[in-house]
């Protein structure tokens, strides 16, 4: 079927509207009906091209609760550690020197020197592996927020692969709480 436009071309120039007009033709297809269905591929016509599906659309996988990827390293404030400590939820320990654990200590902690780390983490791998099965948090404390020892035994154990959080008030400020 055979069309014709007119088109339309308006300029606006130092306040004159000038236009101008021009004669197109042009060949416009309209179907009839709708548009036709693919034939079914026939192998022994190789050029036949094939309209192809969409691909199925895959679910999202769903959200997982809370993932924390293995030798990461945080920190915690005194109201988690004191939460965590009495929901049962928090393996923690003592990083300091051996003879202060024996003077005091969090309850329920257990020692591991920074000093002593290699030769007594063996020892307790089997502990740490049983406390990250039964979801407990890793809590790692020293003498105040000014002693790197509990962040370096973090990082040693991230090393190892367990994920732990510091915290960072330590010994000084849990004991000055009344806890």
């Amino acid at each position: 079927m055979r069309v014709r436009e007119l088109v339309v071309v308006a300029a606006i120039g130092a306040g004159l509207l000038g236009v101008s007009c021009e004669t197109v033709s042009t060949d416009i297809a309209r179907p009839a009906a709708p548009a036709p269905v693919a034939p079914p591929v026939n192998p022994a016509a190789p050029d036949q091209k094939v309209a192809s599906k969409p691909a199925p659309r895959e679910a999202p996988a769903p959200a997982p609760e809370v993932v924390r990827a293995k030798g990461q390293i945080s920190q915690m404030e005194i109201g988690t550690l004191f939460q965590l400590q009495g929901a049962n939820e928090a393996f923690i320990i003592d990083v300091r020197p051996a003879f202060f654990y024996k003077l005091d200590h969090i309850p329920g902690a257990i020692s591991i020197p920074k000093k002593s780390f290699a030769s007594i983490y063996p020892s307790k791998r089997a502990e740490l592996d049983a406390a990250i099965s039964a979801g407990k948090v890793i809590v790692l404390y020293c003498t105040d927020k000014n002693c790197p020892d509990g962040r370096n035994t973090a990082r040693l154990l991230a090393n190892e692969g367990y994920s732990s959080s510091v915290y960072k008030g330590g010994w000084k400020e849990w004991k000055a709480s009344g806890l």
